[in-house]
């Protein structure tokens, strides 16, 4: 169903309208009108969120919206179809619109053939409306078409950590990395339902570590058919651009995979059938919470690929997710983007800086002096 805004003038669009609705009788019964609607504030947003837990919506939406709420995973369509609860901070996926107006409706009057039921009769008018603004607040997610393409590891003083809750990883700027289902290798393979359509990165380093902070939404997390899993794969040679599976004759790569359980892989790969394994020379920490993995990777910067201030290293990010029948090659990737580390600070530049200004304070002083009373 593609849009027609550019294609219908706005009275057609109208009057096309007007004509669906009389196709069936029940436009006429259980229309809800939004006209009036009340402005979002941050009062309406608190409200909304107590009316969140009063109604339980975290049952099956989870308590930070993710999806992950206990009963979702017993949910069918009425068709019989696994049903999976909409992850509500990704906004740009809702049906029918991420508005408050739209989810009110949504609200309202249900969504037919899904386990959402109606809450016209469950909820006074007021409490629909708040319930509509703190659910448009929780779209916190960057659309799948936003991409950042380079990864900057921030340089830090002091050891790097193990787990994704350390304070130093507030030091490191997020690049928020767009996933889509591989789709390179022959059936049946072909992947164009992954779980995962977006992972945060950050990076940090301490001129002799560097470490890589993944987090994505998955609301089955580790209770999965399959395990889960992240990689990292670095294009080995500098200023190269591999294939994007297993790198190429002429570029090759280096994989790290973390899977459920914080069990390790590494390989070296030039092609799908030249792939050497190696004992993982990286360290891992991962935990999942209300609906999200967050996973660090922590490597000595010996070896490949060799992360130097200046160098710009080809970098892919891939996830799979084992409850959506992700295993082996079926998985969600991103692109080539670049992988840099920021140059240590150093205290020299302030000196210079501090020297310029006084420099120029004194040189000012002197010519006033020389100008007299």
């Amino acid at each position: 169903m593609p849009g027609w805004e550019r294609i219908l003038t706005e009275e057609q669009i109208w009057n096309l309208v007007s004509y669906v609705k009389s196709l069936s009788p029940r436009f006429g019964s259980e229309t809800v009108d939004p006209i009036g609607t009340p402005p979002q504030t941050p009062a309406s947003v608190e409200r909304g969120k107590e009316v969140y837990k009063a109604a339980r919506c975290f049952m099956c939406h989870g308590e930070a919206g993710r999806g992950d709420g206990g009963i979702a995973v017993t949910l069918n369509f009425q068709w019989g179809i696994p049903y999976a609860a909409r992850d509500l901070t990704r906004g740009w996926t809702f049906k029918g619109g991420n508005e408050p107006q739209d989810v009110y409706l949504r609200i309202t009057g249900g969504l037919n053939g899904t386990p959402m039921g109606l809450y016209k009769d469950l909820l006074t008018d007021e409490e629909r409306w708040d319930l509509a603004h703190y659910v448009a607040s929780l779209d916190r997610e960057p659309s799948e078409t936003s991409e950042d393409f380079v990864v900057v590891a921030t340089h830090v003083n002091g050891d790097l950590p193990d787990f994704p809750d350390a304070a130093m990883w507030a030091a490191a700027r997020p690049a928020v990395v767009p996933l889509a289902g591989q789709v390179i290798l022959d059936p049946p393979l072909r992947w164009w339902t992954p779980t995962v359509g977006t992972v945060t990165v950050r990076a940090i380093w301490n001129g002799t570590e560097i470490a890589f902070l993944l987090e994505w939404n998955d609301p089955t997390g580790p209770e999965d058919s399959f395990a889960d899993s992240a990689q990292i794969q670095f294009a080995v040679l500098e200023a190269s651009k591999p294939y994007l599976l297993f790198g190429d004759q002429k570029n090759p790569v280096r994989i790290w995979q973390w899977q459920t359980g914080d069990e390790l892989e590494e390989w070296t790969a030039s092609g799908l059938d030249n792939v050497e394994t190696h004992f993982a020379s990286f360290r891992a920490g991962s935990g999942w919470s209300q609906g999200r993995w967050q996973v660090v990777f922590r490597r000595a910067l010996q070896g490949e690929p060799d992360f130097e201030p200046g160098e710009f290293i080809a970098t892919l990010f891939s996830i799979r997710d084992g409850a959506n029948g992700e295993l082996g090659d079926v998985r969600a990737i991103s692109t080539w983007l670049y992988t840099t580390v920021e140059p240590p600070r150093s205290i020299r530049s302030w000196l210079l800086a501090l020297v310029y200004v006084l420099g120029t304070i004194l040189g000012e002083l002197w010519v006033l002096s020389r100008l007299g009373p």
